[in-house]
């Protein structure tokens, strides 16, 4: 071979690795933006799937205040009742005691 033909040779090798080079940059670049994509698409599924987790969790602790409440509410109502009961009756011993007391008289 002449030292033409290996020149040529060489000159053509190297535009095939400057191809190759460049195809493996493309690829390589492909690969990034998809993988940068992906990221962002997986990013924005986790953000939400922790956004509806966390909107159920206020949904489910607002319902057990909600049903807290009820019995309190309810425990208070009895108690309340309990004592408009008792104050009725000592209502009467006071009323009784004072017509006693101011007017002397025994009911």
């Amino acid at each position: 071979m002449s030292s033409v033909e290996v020149i040529k040779k060489i000159r053509e090798i190297e535009e095939e690795a400057r191809k190759i080079i460049e195809e493996a940059e493309a690829k390589a670049r492909k690969i990034v933006v998809d993988a940068e994509a992906e990221a962002e698409k997986v990013k924005r599924e986790v953000i939400e799937k922790a956004k509806s987790e966390s909107e159920e969790m206020v949904k489910k602790a607002e319902k057990e205040v909600e049903k807290k409440v009820k019995e309190i509410q309810k425990e208070n109502e009895a108690k309340i009742n309990e004592l408009k009961k008792k104050s009725s009756k000592n209502m009467g011993k006071a009323v009784d005691r004072i017509i006693e007391v101011v007017l002397g008289v025994k009911p």
